[in-house]
């Protein structure tokens, strides 16, 4: 911070950082890259551990979300410089995002494989109109002379949203499942297994479930 506020050509100027306008895409960069990574990551888990979902189905599930971010892209280009309100893109993809981690947070098992097709095909049509407008729009308004640094920070912030976001999700994740497993054991009576079944990794560990199982039925627990 001292180093950079003195240099007459700084790596990271500060001052783009008390633009308004700059400071605004910064924070959505670093809030899409927290959705991205934490849907990419953890909605395959979701499906294939909680839903019961075989590896290959959940991969069909989650295709969408991967294709259609490219796809979303190519439709932006198409359309955003033909309206007079290019920002009106940017809106329609959070909006698209919202609605799928919304339908996400409600899903259950059991619920219809093309309603979960379509919540991840929502999704990536979604980042595919947020990122790379979130990017021109950066570049736009940083000017030639922070053009560079601009799309750099942008970048980097997305990936550390993702890497924020991937670890309180997964801190969340874990933390939920073991109180459930906790729960569910205590009304049991069969405490004792919790040590075995508080990792959510139990979950696509079929070796382990089928030991695991093996040793409840033993017990007399269900």
């Amino acid at each position: 911070w001292w180093w950079e506020q003195r240099a007459e050509q700084p790596l990271l100027p500060f001052d783009m950082l008390r633009n308004p306008a700059l400071a605004a895409l910064f924070m959505l960069a670093l809030l899409s890259g927290f959705s991205m990574f934490a849907v990419l990551f953890y909605a395959p888990l979701l499906f294939q551990g909680g839903f019961g979902m075989s590896p290959q189905e959940a991969g069909l599930v989650i295709t969408p979300l991967v294709v259609c971010i490219t796809l979303g892209s190519i439709i932006n280009g198409r359309i955003v410089t033909r309206i007079p309100k290019p920002n009106a893109m940017l809106y329609a993809g959070f909006a698209l995002l919202t609605v799928a981690v919304g339908g996400m947070s409600v899903s259950f098992w059991g619920m219809s494989h093309v309603v979960l097709t379509l919540l991840m095909l929502l999704a990536g049509l979604g980042l595919g109109f947020v990122l790379p407008n979130l990017t021109v729009f950066a570049q736009q308004t940083a000017g030639r002379t922070h053009l560079g640094i601009a799309t750099a920070l942008l970048q980097s912030l997305r990936m550390v949203g993702g890497m924020v976001g991937t670890a309180l999700v997964g801190t969340l994740v874990s933390e939920r499942y073991a109180s459930g497993v906790a729960n569910v054991l205590s009304a049991d009576s069969a405490t004792q297994w919790l040590r075995q079944l508080a990792d959510p990794e139990i979950l696509i560990d079929h070796d382990a479930q089928a030991a695991l199982l093996s040793q409840l039925h033993a017990a007399g627990h269900d």
